[in-house]
């Protein structure tokens, strides 16, 4: 074949669609696979949030919309193999507060005991920080963790320390912009855990204990309650950290 450009142009873009197919290829025997382990490994985290207990477990979901039904709390009731309550587990994202780089979403389990309702556990399901600074909310024994474990959160102030003196929080070393989106997680998936609770009423089906996977709209007057409901984005070019252009997001 002779090298002209129409030639070099004709070839070029068979490579580029060949490639292309073969990605498209991939990504789609790979999909069910990476969805297969993202539902494994959100049952190990509901599992992992919560005391451990004798007996298979049992298990009520519930779903509550927010944010104009573009992000969802997925709230699950756990029993053990006695039918006996262990706890509920919620699933929630950041939602007035972005990380650095993106939301984060958590897996925060509630107990209930004789003072009160306390959180028993929070499992870090996805986050985008810094490597080495807001990354660091996955590690065990981590700051944000140490804030809020064995914590009743009706009692909680969900900021951070270094914002508001009253706050529950203690920041991560250099990371106040992603401790910031863990407490508001930890607010929000609060905030699930009184929705299904019927604590938090927002239609006929929460206020008679909410039925399996309903999905309503949280109404601002629930605002009142102290949870999470509010739903405007705290863009990060709006904090002064990020305005610094520095790496670090403290």
């Amino acid at each position: 074949m002779k090298s002209t450009l129409k030639n070099m142009v004709l070839v070029l873009f068979a490579i580029t669609a060949i490639a292309s197919l073969l990605v498209g290829l991939v990504n789609r025997l790979t999909l069910d696979t990476i969805l297969d382990t993202e539902a494994k490994n959100k049952a190990l985290a509901k599992l992992e949030v919560l005391p451990t207990f004798e007996g298979e477990p049992s298990y009520e979901e519930f779903t509550q919309s927010i944010n104009e039904g573009t992000l969802s709390i997925n709230i699950t009731k756990v029993s053990d193999g006695r039918g006996a309550l262990v706890g509920y587990a919620v699933e929630a994202p950041s939602i007035t507060k972005n990380g650095y780089a993106d939301r984060i979403y958590l897996m925060v389990g509630f107990v209930e005991g004789e003072e009160g309702v306390s959180i028993s556990g929070v499992k870090v399901l996805s986050q985008k920080e810094t490597p080495g600074l807001g990354a660091n909310m996955t590690k065990e024994n981590n700051a944000l963790e140490r804030s809020v474990l064995g914590q009743n959160p009706s009692t909680m102030v969900f900021k951070v320390k270094k914002d508001d003196a009253s706050g529950s929080f203690d920041s991560l070393t250099g990371s106040t912009i992603s401790s910031r989106a863990y407490a508001n997680a930890i607010e929000t998936a609060y905030a699930g855990y009184l929705w299904a609770k019927g604590a938090l009423p927002t239609s006929e089906d929460a206020k008679s204990g909410a039925t399996q996977t309903a999905t309503t709209e949280w109404s601002e007057g629930d605002a009142a309650t102290g949870a999470t409901l509010t739903t405007e984005e705290s863009n990060n070019e709006q904090e002064p950290e990020a305005q610094k252009g520095e790496i670090s997001n403290e």
